[in-house]
Order: C-alpha cells, then structure tokens, then sequence
C-alpha cells in the first residue's frame, strides 16, 4: 500500500510563551522533534481568547490537510477575509492578515499569521 501522507507534516499549536494573544504553530518532524514554523498573533483585543483558540485549532487542522473545520459564523456572526502580504524576493516568511466582516462599516484587522518555510 502507498502511503499518500508523506508530503504532509503533522503540525499543532501552543501559545506563545513571550506573547499574549499569540500561538505558535509548530511541525512534528520526522525524528519527533517539535519546531515552531510560524506564529498567529491576535490583534483584537476585544476577541475572546476561547474563539481565538478554535480558529488557531481550524488553522492547524487546515494544515494537516483536514477539509471539515469547525463552523465559528454562527458563534461570531461574521466573516472572517484574510489578505496574504506580498513577500520580498528573499523574505522566507509568507504573512496572512485576518480581518473581520461584521457587514456594519469596514472590515477591521482580527490577527495576523506568519509561517515560514512554505514555498508558493
């Protein structure tokens, strides 16, 4: 049998020991060492720090190649939008901006994600 899951890393979470408001994403590497690959910092100072921490987890599902993610809409009532940041020729890091859709005014920055090591 083919084990089509060898491109995929295992990746988690845990929260930022040198930052509130902010998890690392971290990869499972094959020797079972944990690296940290990136970083999910809110800038929401109002969000919840549960809600912030299931969209972390949706995150990480996300990467783990898992399609069906937990539904938070109905919890927030609204969007969330997201806007990769271009990245210099030699930046190894790719930077996401959250924003959240409320459908009253503009939207406003929630949190920003930034992994590296992920080529386009």
């Amino acid at each position: 049998m083919h084990n089509t899951q060898d491109f995929q890393a295992n990746f988690t979470y845990r929260p930022n020991p040198l930052l509130a408001r902010s998890f690392l994403i971290c990869r499972k590497e094959q020797n079972g060492d944990v690296t940290p690959v990136g970083d999910y910092t809110v800038l929401d100072k109002n969000e919840d720090f549960h809600l912030s921490e299931r969209k972390v987890i949706n995150l990480v599902m996300r990467l783990n190649g898992e399609k069906n993610l937990v539904s938070l809409g109905e919890q927030t009532r609204s969007r969330l939008l997201f806007h990769i940041k271009p990245r210099p020729e030699h930046d190894p890091r790719t930077e996401i901006v959250f924003f959240t859709q409320t459908g009253h005014g503009v939207s406003t920055e929630n949190a920003i994600l930034t992994m590296e090591g992920f080529d386009e």
